[in-house]
């Protein structure tokens, strides 16, 4: 078969257009097979298929008639594929014309379609064997074709069959839906007729139901409604009971309250809480308002609503006229239920809000007027806790600017004693300083104490200062003890001054600052806020005040503190008789006065704690002293308003406050005597760790004079070897001139000078040797008298600078603040043991400590100079001569100090003058006779020489 032929099988319909049926095989084809078709197949079946022969025109034109169709796609393949076929046809026919320039596959006898021809050419063995012939090709081709058409006949009968099933399936489905439709429908009519009997009896019995229960409905939400009304006002009620325990039990708040802002707090929660109980019961009736007529209207609504719904048959409904009257007139007693229902609710609800308001006001009033004294009261508490808190905020600023003060001169003399131990022993781990620099730094020390010192006032009458400013005046700061008696005029028609100023002013005018103690109790019962004798008002004790203290004392100073504890007191720790009784007759005189006004302007005393010149004393006990005067003007002030306003109605916390004006005046004096004793007592503590810290400063200010004059001494030392050094180096070099010399003339001298025909040579040799010799001794003097010269120059300026370091150490020292500048103030004696005194009395020792025992003496002194002529070459004079005296005003350790390291550096240097002189010394005598002995030996040498030519 051709390409066309199998081209052609591929179209839709093409081979089934040509199928001859069986029962028409025997008839003629309207055309001529063996014109029209290649081959004729025929299946089992009996059913014929042709094969078409064609032509590449006549398939050319079927496409183009197929593309005008809309297959323009298979017209473009095709011409592609007849394009391709051209090409290859083509390139066959140039491959053929070529020749010998075949590809090397082909083989001659080939045909175009790959098959060999046998006739033609002799096969290769080697295609021979796996060539097919073209018989065989056809054959595989026509059995293919066969079997697909085979194929084809089976189908089609299968096809068939199964159609045939399908529509027989379908028909059996219509056929039972048919059936069971008619077998519904048949009973319908006769059902018809009854239900429509049975619907209308339903409907009147259910039009009777349907009425009852919207009656019912009505009676029930009418009768919610009524229920819901009681439970509101039963809610309301017990809002209001509630209301008045929330008020009454705001009463132990009131009494227990510990602040007015508490108070009023609690005064403007009363009406927070009124307006809150009324805001729920306008809510709650408003509410309820709203339900009532949202539930009245949707009842009225309804009723009308089902009134509407009764409709006639003639109208669509489903209502005879008898039965629409009927249930009319149940559904309109209803509609009387309703409005009777709601005017009943009305009438209640009317005045009900306000019945509530004025219940809950009354109760606020009451609550009120009931706690309008506890306000008042704690109002005057806190005022007085206020003064008194100012008082104490005050004094502790006092204290802590004490304290540190303290704790800055604490810290100077630790970095003092570093730098010591660092300059007296030097390590890579210290502080790197030198001694001028630590000189230079007691300067700011003597400037804090002698601060703190004035700030503590406790610099001794005509105490001397040294080169530092004079303390200011020592005078104290007190109360001024001015007589009880005194009155001050008020104005016309006012009554004179209340005995109870009096009583106070003469307890605290006759308080002596330095004849106080410290109680302890005031300080550990501060914390609470009370009035009474026994009142607690403050919150820390005086152990955390010492405890605070104490931290901010040195080791070294808490020593010196228990070793002053050791010496003796010379103060008095209690007041006078006479100071009792009058505190005594001045309370009788207290408990029998009445209360009048008070001035004031007589509280005041004479002594305000200032100085002359009206300038505040700044110190710490004027400062102290001021502040309990302001403190006691204003406690007292507040004091007689609080008083007055109260008048005779009780004090609400009698706990807490006094009855009367006079008896709270006590207690406002025993407060402040017991600040005033206290900070006396504190100041007395300040006293002792300041003499602790002078006596420790003593002690490492002794330290520095000998360091500086230590340096001192080791700059002159080394001055003065490395100027005799320089001196030994310059010497060197003429002798290693004089050396040369020496060199080349023994370098000179040889035997054959010793003829007689060079005795010439050998005249000037030893001249030349001579000169050198005097040079030597000129140069070895001269170098002797300068050494001995810079040695006696050296030792001046030393002695100069010696006498005026010493000078200004001594004169520096006078600034210092010692502990003898400084009161003693007040320290307990040492208690010993009986058998220790027993033993002390029979060894006929004191049996008190004497704390001067062993001190040095103090006051001026006058310190000898160091001789100044005893630093000489040869012939110390008989005479001895000393630098001018130097006077100080005080004798300290550190002056001591000074003079002993003068005279220990005087001695140093002087021995090591001395040495040098020895050095210089016994350099000349090895030199000299380093030299003799070269002279000796020349002279020998020239003899040799000379005596090498003499003759026996």
């Amino acid at each position: 078969m051709s390409i066309f032929a199998a081209r052609a099988l591929r179209f839709e319909g093409f081979t089934n257009s040509y199928r001859v049926p069986r029962q028409n095989i025997h008839e003629e084809p309207p055309f001529d097979p063996s014109e029209e078709f290649n081959e004729i197949i025929k299946t089992s079946n009996g059913n014929e298929f042709y094969v078409v022969k064609l032509n590449k025109l006549k398939f050319n034109e079927e496409l183009e008639a197929r593309a005008s169709n809309g297959t323009a796609s298979l017209q473009g393949e095709e011409e592609q594929q007849g394009e391709g076929e051209e090409k290859i046809g083509g390139e066959d026919e140039e491959d053929a014309g070529e020749g010998e320039d075949a590809f090397l596959t082909e083989v001659d006898g080939q045909k175009e379609s790959g098959v060999f021809d046998a006739g033609a050419v002799e096969v290769p063995e080697y295609i021979s064997s796996i060539d097919i012939p073209e018989d065989v090709i056809i054959r595989v081709k026509k059995v293919i074709r066969l079997n697909f058409l085979e194929h084809l006949d089976s189908w089609c009968e299968q096809a068939v069959e199964r159609s045939d099933s399908v529509v027989v399936a379908k028909c059996e489905e219509l056929n039972s839906e048919l059936d069971l439709r008619l077998h519904l429908h048949q009973p319908r009519p006769r059902r018809a007729e009854l239900d429509v009997h049975n619907v209308r009896a339903a409907e009147l019995v259910l039009h009777a139901e349907r009425v009852v229960r919207h009656c019912a409905g009505m009676e029930q939400s009418l009768a919610e409604l009524g229920t819901k009304f009681k439970a509101m006002s039963h809610e309301h009620n017990k809002l209001a009971n509630k209301f008045r325990a929330d008020i009454e039990a705001l009463e132990v708040v009131f009494v227990n309250a510990t602040k007015s802002a508490r108070l009023v707090k609690l005064q403007n929660q009363v009406t927070v809480e009124l307006d809150k109980f009324m805001s729920v019961i306008r809510a709650s009736l408003r509410q309820f308002r709203q339900h009532l007529d949202q539930t009245l209207q949707m009842l009225r609504e309804s009723n009308a609503r089902f009134i509407k719904s009764f409709r006639v048959f003639s109208d669509g409904g489903n209502f005879c006229p008898e039965e629409i009257e009927e249930h009319r007139k149940k559904l309109e007693k209803m509609s009387a239920m309703i409005d009777s229902s709601e005017g009943s609710i009305m009438s209640d609800l009317e005045g009900m809000e306000s019945r509530r308001l004025d219940t809950a006001t009354k109760i606020a009033v009451e609550f009120e007027d009931r706690f309008k004294g506890h306000m008042s009261d704690l109002v005057f508490m806190e005022r007085m806790a206020r003064w008194l808190t100012n008082t104490q905020v005050k004094v502790k600023a006092e204290v802590a600017n004490s304290n540190t003060q303290a704790q800055k001169i604490a810290h100077m003399l630790d970095t003092l004693e570093r730098r010591v131990d660092a300059c007296a022993r030097p390590n890579l781990d210290k502080e790197q300083i030198t001694a001028s620099q630590l000189n230079q730094s007691l300067f700011s020390i003597f400037e804090a104490f002698v601060g703190r010192s004035e700030y503590l006032n406790c610099m001794k009458p005509g105490g001397s200062q040294g080169n530092l400013a004079t303390a200011p005046s020592t005078a104290k700061v007190g109360f001024s003890a001015e007589s009880p008696q005194q009155t001050t005029g008020g104005k016309a028609g006012k009554s004179g001054e209340d005995p109870s100023v009096n009583v106070i002013k003469s307890i605290l005018n006759n308080l002596e600052i330095n004849n106080m103690k410290f109680t302890d109790e005031y300080w550990t019962q501060r914390s609470k806020l009370r009035f009474g004798l026994d009142a607690e008002l403050d919150g820390e004790g005086a152990g955390g005040m010492e405890s605070s203290r104490e931290k901010t004392k040195s080791v070294m100073s808490q020593a010196s503190s228990k070793g002053s504890e050791a010496s003796k007191s010379t103060r008095k720790a209690v007041p006078t008789g006479a100071e009792v009784n009058t505190r005594r007759s001045m309370s009788g005189q207290r408990r029998t006065s009445k209360p009048i006004k008070m001035d004031r302007k007589s509280i005041l005393d004479k002594d305000d704690g200032v100085d002359g010149e009206g300038g505040e004393a700044e110190n710490f006990m004027s400062s102290i002293q001021k502040t309990l005067r302001e403190a006691r003007d204003g406690l007292i002030t507040t004091s007689e308003v609080f008083y007055r306003q109260k008048g005779t109605r009780p004090v609400t916390r009698p706990q807490a406050l006094q009855e009367t004006h006079e008896q709270c005046s006590d207690i406002i004096a025993a407060k402040l005597q017991s600040y005033a004793q206290q900070a006396d007592q504190y100041h007395n503590q300040c006293l002792q760790e300041l003499r602790a810290q002078l006596v420790r400063f003593e002690q490492l200010s002794a330290h520095v004079p000998a360091l500086v004059i230590s340096d001192l001494l080791r700059e002159e030392v080394k001055r003065l070897n490395e100027v005799q050094a320089e001196m030994t180096t310059r010497f060197q070099t003429t002798l290693d001139q004089l050396a040369g010399r020496q060199q080349s003339n023994l370098n000179e001298l040889r035997p054959n000078l010793g003829h007689p025909t060079h005795s010439d040579q050998l005249s000037r040799l030893c001249d030349q040797e001579q000169e050198r010799h005097g040079d030597y001794v000129e140069a070895v003097d001269k170098h002797t008298a300068q050494r001995q010269a810079c040695a006696l120059k050296e030792s001046v300026v030393f002695m100069e600078r010696m006498v005026k370091t010493a000078e200004l150490q001594l004169l520096q020292y006078d600034g210092m603040l010692v502990v003898d500048d400084v009161e003693k103030g007040r320290v307990e004696p040492t208690l010993y043991p009986t058998s220790e005194l027993i033993r002390r009395m029979n060894a006929g020792e004191p049996l008190e400590d004497d704390e001067d025992k062993g001190s040095l003496p103090r006051g001026k002194a006058s310190w000898i100079g160091i001789p100044s002529n005893q630093f000489v070459v040869e012939g110390r004079p008989s005479r001895l001569q000393v630098t001018p005296t130097v006077n100080t005003r005080k004798t300290t350790l550190a002056h001591s100090a000074v003079i002993k390291a003068r005279d220990k550096a005087y001695e140093d240097y002087k021995e090591q003058f001395e040495h040098t002189l020895r050095q210089i010394d016994e350099e000349k005598e090895r030199l000299m006779l380093s030299e003799q002995r070269w002279e000796q030996a020349w002279e020998t040498s020239v003899d040799k020489v000379r005596r090498l030519y003499q003759t026996e």
